[in-house]
């Protein structure tokens, strides 16, 4: 099942040209001071042991690159905005890699799942809901962070927000039990899964945050903009999966991964598990893009939307696709998925 190590040195980038502009948000420098500063206050920086995977030596952090990456999907971002942005990614990639470092890589799963329901406990749609007592840096991250990014958003925003994140924080569990049971998950399983596993829908709170528009409410439950959403989610979390292939197969002894999916059901190479992933980020993109083209201005006359809301949903789609392009430039310049980090 694991026997494409050798070939992960073939893959080094996604392979997918996305049509839409990269932009970088003017407060990236103020964003850097900010974003490291907090990382060390909430106790992710050590330089001395013990350090695990979710607590970094700051020179391994800075590798990462979480302010370049908050700039580009956040180019219209507010100051204050990108600082909470830059921040909020800070801790995504805090629990993703201690969950991997202290319960997948010792296939712990009561502790991954006590741990992940405890952490959920943490994130209320209400901000000012009770928390218990954070006893690790990814507690007290989400503690310190969560009632600041809600202050001032829509109760929808709040609810979707600490929705995703509930599913990014259990999802892992649910990668753990594949891996406990060295279960590859199927490819339509996979798809749901990877939605959650990579905080997906935060991805629309942020474009949110960042142009100061929300999708409006008489399109939210609509099939279209679900549709349309799972689209957006798609090819943010699929591009991850052949940039970080080697990190998590050959560092991580990772099963949920796209091209090994794609490899146990039609057979063949690395090489060719990759063109297919390529294929379907690109279908997901077209489906995005007809949705935004064709779908979106057909419903907005269907259900009446005022000028002001097609605006709306015209600012936030703007957003939506520098989420994407800025996403994508980062996962061509990120050492986060290269040898060097995992060395450093």
């Amino acid at each position: 099942m694991h026997g494409l190590a050798d070939q992960a040195s073939a893959i080094s980038a996604t392979g997918v040209s996305l049509p839409y502009e990269v932009r970088v948000n003017p407060y990236l420098e103020v964003s850097h001071e900010e974003c490291e500063m907090w990382a060390r206050d909430m106790g992710m920086l050590r330089t001395d042991p013990p350090l695990s995977e979710g607590v970094w030596k700051p020179d391994r952090f800075r590798m990462i690159a979480v302010p370049e990456l908050a700039a580009k999907i956040a180019p219209d971002a507010k100051e204050a905005d990108l600082v909470l942005i830059n921040q909020a990614l800070v801790w995504i990639f805090a629990y993703d890699d201690y969950f991997t470092s202290a319960y997948k890589k010792s296939h712990d799963r009561q502790g991954g799942w006590e741990y992940a329901r405890r952490l959920c406990t943490f994130i209320h749609t209400d901000p000012g809901h009770p928390v218990p007592e954070p006893v690790d840096a990814v507690e007290r991250g989400l503690a310190d962070l969560w009632p600041r990014l809600a202050q001032g958003r829509s109760i929808r925003w709040r609810r979707d927000f600490s929705r995703a994140i509930h599913d990014f924080v259990t999802g892992a569990a649910l990668e753990l039990e594949n891996i406990c049971d060295d279960r590859m998950p199927d490819l339509i399983d996979f798809i749901g899964l990877r939605r959650r596993t990579f905080a997906g829908g935060t991805g629309a709170c942020f474009a949110a945050m960042a142009t100061g528009a929300e999708i409006p409410e008489a399109l939210r439950e609509t099939e279209v903009v679900t549709s349309l959403l799972d689209a957006f989610i798609d090819v943010m979390a699929l591009g991850n999966e052949a940039v970080s292939y080697d990190m998590e197969i050959n560092d991580e002894g990772e099963i949920n991964n796209l091209l090994l999916v794609l490899r146990d059901i039609f057979g063949g190479g690395l090489d060719q598990a990759h063109k297919m992933a390529t294929g379907l980020i690109e279908d997901r993109v077209r489906h995005f893009d007809h949705s935004v083209e064709v779908k979106l201005p057909r419903l907005s006359a269907e259900v009446s939307l005022s000028p002001s809301e097609v605006e709306q949903m015209k600012v936030w789609v703007r957003g939506a696709q520098s989420y994407l392009s800025g996403l994508y430039d980062w996962y061509d310049n990120t050492p986060r998925y290269r040898g060097d980090f995992h060395s450093a």
